[in-house]
């Protein structure tokens, strides 16, 4: 082999070491951009939300659970009647538009989450007590609200959900 040869083979195998860093570079990046973008739209989840919205939320949990005799279906509302979770999105809903607030704000999230711009894991740990329960009272069957109002949700739920089972996510609320 010539010095020739030599110097060429040398500049080849800098070259590729070169690319392969570069290309790592640009994967750890994109991971670090989506996580960025999960942070901000976490910030912007909650800053939408109303202060009551969350604490509204949890009363229909619990309001919703076996234990307190709800139907399948049903909560109990504040005066302790039985209505149907569609009530939620009616004008004067129970929750004062509490849950109608939190699912346009999760369509939001998962208009992104579709686009691969956000870590869906990583908003899925904070969120994914409010998607799952959401999903299940407002999303059975093609013509739920869900899937006719909140589109992006809708796929995102039917895309993830057999993911979302495997995930760790944060508590909002307890049935008792």
């Amino acid at each position: 082999m010539s010095s020739e040869e030599i110097r060429e083979w040398i500049k080849f195998f800098v070259l590729i070491i070169g690319g392969c860093l570069a290309l790592r570079t640009y994967i750890v990046s994109q991971r670090q951009k989506r996580l960025d973008n999960s942070l901000k739209l976490l910030d912007i989840f909650f800053d939408n939300l109303e202060d009551n919205d969350l604490i509204e939320w949890k009363r229909i949990f619990m309001g919703s659970s076996e234990p307190s005799g709800a139907k399948q279906g049903h909560f109990h509302s504040s005066y302790n009647q039985q209505i149907p979770f569609d009530s939620l999105f009616r004008e004067g809903p129970d929750d004062k538009g509490a849950n109608d607030r939190i699912v346009q704000q999760l369509d939001l999230i998962a208009y992104d989450a579709l686009k691969g711009t956000i870590d869906i894991r990583f908003i899925y740990s904070r969120l994914g007590q409010l998607m799952n329960t959401t999903y299940r009272w407002f999303g059975d069957g093609e013509k739920s609200i869900i899937a006719v109002h909140y589109p992006h949700f809708n796929k995102l739920m039917k895309k993830y959900n057999k993911k979302f089972k495997d995930w760790p996510t944060k508590v909002y609320s307890y049935c008792e």
